[in-house]
Order: structure tokens, then sequence, then C-alpha cells
């Protein structure tokens, strides 16, 4: 596979991914989601009709088109945490680039409303509102009205514009009344309005965080914390004193935020410090029905099974990573060694080819094959899957079943080849490659996705489990339209996994 027809599959299966958990999550309800779909469609057009009329830089032009789709999403989260960290400069010029990437009138009034909340006090960030609301459409007059309440400090004023306002549909559209709801103490509303958006609650949304501190959840809060690196500590003390008086454990609360209340702030996080102190969280037992603690629980065990992972590095996933090292080492040597393409040359290093391992029993060559890469079109693509779903197995089932499920996995994937290629069902070849592994852990994450919604019915459990789905399909079309992919290999590989993850206790959580 050459370069252009490795950058054209890789975007417009992203592309088509990106298309098809629109529709799985019902996303299209979202402002700016037409412009979104029509890009990503664009993407695909230039990797597919592009091969006919340029095809010298159909697969650059298709990489371009779909860095500026995503872009502005990196961006502006970014520019939220240094929002949220107190560096408004650096938050409004991360703004400002994803505007540039991408000008759209959805983008740019993003970036204008960052650069208006990045103000230094109080009354310049409701000055920049206001004239931000004199030219805003509206559904943006919407938001700056809530923004603006919410600079006042004006909670109950939210509750009650929400009444009359319907909210745009997004992130905020559940973020904003749950703050509302849970500072005015109206938690079973809240619970209410939480179930209503359940799609939009998951493991990394403050939105679901700020529900689980106003249900003084203290555990359920602490771990996602843990999980929110770029949060500032000051930040993480205001939620944690927020689960803990509303737990009825205020005498824990009170010191927690003293201790920041004369500490170097923003302007923004002593505001709220100061305003926690002054009005205490309401405590919510007693307050929440037997339907909401029910919600409460099964989103509290969601996001055990789901939350980011802790720990940032190698230390987060340490098999993974030693894994990919090791790839990339046995393709340092492919090149220190000729051409990594070059099939004598893989034979020599270790590559799978069916006469050397039965007839001269060479049995090595299933593992050595899995660790050799055709060019490094194939191992960047093999590389990219394994830091990505590396990462999610790991943190998921543990390093050390990770690690077997990936070795045996891959070692399956080979030995199923090499015994339908002596059976005479596929042609023999040098094979070499990583995916068979890969597609092994895949299998893995599949059937624990499948139980998860199995046993809870979460729709967000759902959605983990249609996007497999969708990247099983994709990877499927793609095995099928290029015959130097193995599907045969994948197609093993996914199954042994599936099998392996069975074997070893991981295809179900854990009901502690």
């Amino acid at each position: 596979m050459d370069l252009q027809t490795f950058l054209a599959l890789s975007a417009g299966s992203l592309s088509a991914v990106a298309i098809a958990q629109v529709f799985v999550t019902r996303a299209y309800r979202f402002p700016g989601i037409a412009i979104y779909l029509a890009g990503h469609a664009v993407v695909i057009a230039i990797a597919v009709a592009g091969y006919r009329f340029l095809p010298d830089y159909y697969g650059f032009l298709a990489a371009l088109a779909l860095l500026a789709i995503i872009a502005p999403g990196p961006l502006l989260n970014r520019a939220n945490r240094e929002l949220l960290a107190g560096r408004n400069e650096r938050a409004a010029l991360l703004a400002r680039l994803a505007s540039l990437v991408q000008p759209t009138s959805q983008i740019r009034f993003t970036a204008n409303l960052f650069k208006a909340l990045s103000e230094s006090t109080r009354e310049e960030r409701i000055g920049a509102l206001e004239a931000l609301r004199q030219t805003g459409k509206p559904d943006q007059e919407v938001i700056l009205n809530l923004q603006l309440l919410r600079q006042r400090q004006n909670w109950q004023g939210i509750v009650d514009y929400l009444a009359r306002n319907p909210m745009p549909a997004g992130a905020d559209a559940v973020a904003f009344p749950i703050r509302a709801l849970g500072e005015t103490g109206q938690l079973e509303a809240m619970v209410a309005t939480a179930m209503r958006y359940r799609g939009l609650l998951g493991a990394g949304q403050l939105s679901t965080l700020m529900l689980l501190a106003f249900c003084g959840r203290v555990q359920a809060t602490d771990s996602m914390l843990a999980s929110f690196h770029a949060m500032p500590v000051s930040v993480k003390a205001f939620w944690q004193a927020t689960a803990l008086q509303a737990a009825a454990r205020g005498e824990l609360a009170e010191p927690l935020l003293r201790g920041f209340a004369s500490a170097s702030l923003t302007p923004a996080q002593h505001e709220a410090i100061v305003a926690r102190l002054d009005k205490p969280a309401s405590q919510a037992e007693g307050q929440l029905s037997p339907q909401a603690t029910a919600f409460l629980d099964d989103l509290e065990a969601h996001i055990r099974r789901n939350a980011p992972l802790r720990r940032t590095g190698w230390r987060a996933a340490p098999v993974t990573y030693l894994l990919i090292l090791a790839n990339c080492a046995a393709f340092g040597i492919e090149l220190w060694n000729g051409d990594t393409t070059d099939a004598e040359n893989l034979f020599r290093l270790g590559g799978l080819w069916p006469d050397a391992v039965v007839r001269d029993h060479e049995w090595w060559r299933l593992l050595s094959a899995m660790f050799l890469h055709a060019g490094p079109e194939h191992l960047i693509s093999n590389m990219i899957g394994l830091f990505l779903l590396g990462r999610m197995v790991e943190a998921t089932v543990g390093s050390l079943r990770m690690g077997l499920i990936y070795l045996i996995g891959g070692l399956i994937s080979m030995a199923g080849v090499l015994a339908l290629t002596e059976a005479g069902f596929t042609q023999p070849d040098v094979l070499v490659g990583a995916s068979g592994a890969i597609f092994a852990l895949i299998g893995a994450i599949a059937l624990r996705r499948l139980s998860d919604f199995l046993a809870t019915r979460h729709i967000a459990d759902r959605h983990n489990l249609s996007l497999i789905v969708i990247v099983l399909l994709i990877q499927a079309a793609i095995d099928l339209s290029l015959p130097q992919i193995s599907f045969t290999a994948h197609g093993i590989g996914f199954i042994a996994g599936i099998a392996l993850a069975w074997i070893f206790g991981t295809a179900h959580a854990s009901r502690r």
C-alpha cells in the first residue's frame, strides 16, 4: 500500500466513523452539525474520487480536509482547560486559532464567547458578553443570556429562564440546568433533567461530575476528579467540598474550602470558593426518590466501568507502550537490513512462510512475524490502532490480561492463516504484521462492551458498542477491497480475542 492510499483510506475511514457516530448518538440535532457532516462527506468524496482525478495528491488532500474538520474540537477543549486554569489569554488565543482553521459561524461565535469569558474581572466579563449579545443570533442569544446569569451567580434566574426558553441542543443543554438546579437545591428536578439527557452524560463530562457532587456521591466524585488531569486543584477542591456538603459531611468540607479561600486564585475561582462557603450545597439525603436514586446508582456503575485513565504517561498502560516500542525496534532492524517491503528481507528476519514453519519446523516465526511490518504505512496504521485500543483494553482488563490477549490472539491469528493456507483455502505468502493481535484486542473489548450493554441497557454502553460495530464494518469493507490486507488474519484474531476474554474472565465488569 503506497502513502497516498494509506492516507486516503485512513481519512475516509475516520470520516465514515464520525458520520455513523453522529446518527448512533443522535447528535444530528446539535447546532452546526450539518456543516460537520458535509465536511466529513467531502473527505470521503476526496478519498474515493481523488484516486482517479488526482492520484498523486488525493491522500494528502483527504488528510488535510479531515484535519480542518477535527482540529477545532481539540483546540476548543484545550481553550476550555486553559480558561478553567485561569490562563485567559492563552484560552482566547486557542479559540481564535480554532475559528481560523474552521471559520464557520458556530466556531466564530464560540471563539468570541471564549474571548469574553477570558476577561479578568466579573464586570469586564459581563460587559463583553453584553456587547456580544448585540450581534448574536437567536440560539446564540440563549447561551449569552445564560452566561450573563451565571456570571451574576443568579442560579434561580437560570432555572426560570430555561423554563421559558428551550436550550439549544448540545453538551450545555445539560450542564446549565444541572448546575443551576444543584445550586438552588432542587435535586429531584436536577436528576430528572439528567435522565432526559442521559445520552450526554459520561465519564469525562463536567456535567456528570456536577450531578454526582450535588447528590452527595463522594466516592464517585473523587473517582471522576482523579481523571480530570488538567483541572486546577482549587476547582477540584470546590467539587469535593460540594459532594461532602451534600453528603452531610460539612465539617470536612469547610476546612478544605477555607484552605483555598486565602490562596492565590483567579478571580473566578476565588468567587466560587467564597460563594460555596457562604451558601453550602443542600444535603441530598431524603430529597431523592427511589427512581432518582436508582438512576444515580446506574450512572455511578457506568462511571466505574468507563472512567478515563487516572494516570498519565507510560504508567497508564505500560504493556501497550512496551509493545509499541518492540514493534518500532523490529522495524528499525528491518530498515537496517534493507527494504522493509522486500519479501526476502522480511522472511530472513522472521516473516511467516508456510513451508518454513511446517516443513522446516520454524515455529518461532508465528511469534516473530507479529513484530514485523511491510513498510512504514503498515507500521504506522497498526501502531495507531495499538495505541488507541491497547490503552483502552489495558485500563479495562489489566496489564497482564491485555498482554496475554495480544500475544496469544496474535499467535492464534498467525496459526489460523497458516492452517488455512496449508488446506488450500488461501494463497501462500510471507505474512507479517500485528493486525491479528490488534483484532484480538478488538474482540476482547467488543465482548466486554456487549456484556456491559446487556447488563445495564445504559445508553452510553449502547453508544460504545455501536462504535465498535461501526469500526468493524468499515474495517471489513477495507479488508475486502484491498487484497494485500489479510481479512482472514483479522477475522481469526477477532474471534480469538472474544474467546480469550471469556476464558480470562474479562467479559464482565466487576459487580462490586
